[in-house]
């Protein structure tokens, strides 16, 4: 390549989506030396991590959902989601609402409260905790902070431009093969400083992950009042030169 990015933060390397940046990830979490990476050991200490954040197991929405699958292959790719990674978009939902709350990870659910017949509520509901992440204040900080830059950085930042609140996210790209063109995928929250909200969208064969930014970013518009549904009727989204998050 004549370019590179050069020296990244974790924050530079989530905005630029910057593969070296993770493959290097991927080649630690391997105890990767002198070009040799212990696949099987590295996959277990990203696993280790992915159950953290509740990858590993169903969100617990009530109904049928197919169970997610961690990737059994090739610690370097999978650090940048293409080894052999599988999961519904609920899921991912629940991983990306655990990191806009520094670290709650909750056990997903459709229901509010169940009414009888004559009115009477006989079940409040709400989402019960699965776990906690305990990491270092300073790394949630990182990782916000990169994600905001997805949202807001020169790259992608025209398409949350003129918003009355700021949104953090990422972008994704899922590769099938060459007769397939890539998925699109956009993990985000907001308002950026006191999150309400997560918004994942996934848009198979989406070509790029500009689209399910649009996407995410219509449902904020929607949400904060920013726009309104009228006739029932969708607009068509805009067409990016975009080819890469």
């Amino acid at each position: 390549s004549s370019s590179s990015h050069g020296n990244l933060t974790v924050s530079g390397a989530l905005e630029h989506s910057c593969n070296v940046f993770f493959y290097e990830m991927g080649y630690r979490l391997g105890s990767g030396h002198n070009g040799r990476v212990n696949d099987k050991g590295g996959l277990a200490r990203l696993k280790k991590y992915a159950d953290m954040f509740g990858l590993t197991d169903k969100s617990g929405v009530e109904i049928t959902e197919s169970a997610p699958h961690f990737s059994t292959t090739d610690i370097l790719r999978s650090c940048i989601g293409q080894g052999s990674h599988a999961y519904a978009p609920i899921q991912l939902a629940r991983y990306v609402t655990t990191v806009a709350n520094s670290g709650t990870c909750y056990d997903l659910t459709l229901v509010d409260k169940i009414k009888d017949v004559d009115g009477k509520t006989v079940l409040n509901n709400s989402a019960k905790v699965r776990n906690k992440v305990n990491v270092a204040k300073s790394t949630w900080q990182a990782v916000h902070n990169g994600m905001y830059r997805v949202a807001n950085g020169a790259e992608h930042g025209s398409i949350f431009a003129g918003m009355k609140k700021k949104f953090a996210g990422k972008t994704g790209t899922a590769q099938q093969n060459t007769l397939h063109p890539n998925h699109a995928y956009f993990l985000s929250y907001g308002p950026y400083e006191n999150p309400e909200i997560s918004v994942s969208c996934v848009i198979p064969n989406g070509y790029t992950s500009s689209y399910a930014m649009e996407c995410a970013r219509d449902v904020y518009q929607y949400y904060f009042g920013d726009k309104k549904v009228s006739g029932g009727k969708a607009t068509s989204v805009g067409h990016y030169a975009r080819t890469n998050d």
